[in-house]
């Protein structure tokens, strides 16, 4: 049964840390699936015979995990208003019935607003800005990148970046954005970042924090920007291309595209399929998108938090982000 081609969104997990669960059969013989759409993952039913296809939980929750049993399914289901609670959905009716009641987390969560940011080249990126209602005049401003780059925000609560809660109950506005790249908007947009990264994305970020600058909802002397893994990547590239960050937190960075593709234990693979190019062979194209091209431009100081024994993102990729920023005197910090 292809369920792709005509839904166009991806029905599998992806890999760690990516919300959903892997495709399973109900008692009568439907797929039941979980699909990225506007960064959430959703519970979708198709019949047998690739009919009938429809969504069981959508809207602003977000699934992750699945199980299926006879007629029903057990799912975690994030909304704006939970971190996450194990629900059983009825495959037949759709009904849902929580099973769990999560204990307070000590505080009122503060729900983010969607918003959509058309880019100058036509492209309508979605994010969410989370931020305490009274608070008054601009506020500074965090920036945080998803990883991936195919992974992808959404708008409910979110356990493992508590932080968001945190800062915004402190008067800070969260914005989280879903540039080019990122899974839930179909193929054509997965793919727009392909040989492009920094170079095809970066705007996807900075219009529409000016558009929250121009509406004075973010205070342009107050900017940070943060992100890990493909998000470390953003944090690095974007401040080595833009001053206008008065702080920013890179985690688990990619700095050097050159040393990223002989060292990481993804690195043919990340160069040829992500980059579109070899190291040794394409070095217009790598050099284009290597955040480290242009380290000698960074003045945003810099925290920076890595995995020692990091495979994927390996240290030095760190080590020589951090060794260039001292060496020019821009303030920097590296956690192991």
């Amino acid at each position: 049964m292809d369920l792709t081609s005509a839904l166009d969104r991806n029905v599998m997990p992806g890999g760690p840390g990516y919300p959903g669960g892997m495709p399973q059969h109900a008692a009568d013989g439907a797929l039941v699936f979980c699909l990225r759409e506007n960064g959430s993952s959703h519970l979708w039913r198709i019949a047998e015979d690739g009919s009938a296809a429809r969504a069981l939980v959508d809207g602003a929750a977000n699934v992750s995990g699945l199980s299926v049993a006879g007629t029903s399914a057990a799912i975690v289901r994030s909304t704006p208003d939970s971190f996450g609670e194990v629900v059983l959905v009825d495959l037949a009716e759709g009904t849902t019935t929580t099973l769990t009641a999560s204990s307070d987390p000590g505080f009122d969560l503060i729900p983010a607003e969607e918003r959509r940011f058309t880019i100058s080249d036509g492209t309508v990126v979605t994010g969410w800005l989370r931020r305490d209602r009274n608070a008054t005049g601009p506020l500074p401003l965090l920036l945080d990148v998803h990883g991936g780059p195919h992974n992808a925000w959404n708008g409910a609560a979110d356990l493992v970046h508590p932080y968001h809660q945190v800062l915004a109950s402190r008067g800070w506005a969260i914005l989280t954005l879903n540039p080019r790249g990122s899974d839930g908007y179909g193929d054509a947009f997965f793919r727009a970042v392909a040989g492009g990264w920094g170079v095809n994305d970066a705007n996807d970020f900075l219009e529409p924090i000016d558009a929250l600058v121009a509406e004075g909802v973010a205070d342009p002397a107050r900017l940070a920007v943060t992100g890990y893994s493909y998000g470390g990547f953003m944090t690095c590239y974007l401040t080595s291309r833009d001053d206008r960050f008065a702080a920013a937190v890179a985690g688990g960075v990619v700095t050097d595209l050159f040393s990223m593709g002989g060292t990481s234990d993804m690195g043919h693979f990340l160069s040829a399929k992500e980059n579109g190019g070899l190291p040794w062979r394409d070095e217009a194209l790598i050099s284009a998108q290597s955040p480290f091209t242009h380290v000698d431009r960074v003045t945003t100081p810099t925290l920076i938090l890595h995995g020692a024994e990091d495979d994927r993102c390996p240290v030095g990729q760190a080590e020589q982000w951090f060794t260039a920023l001292r060496e020019r005197d821009v303030p920097a910090r590296l956690v192991l």
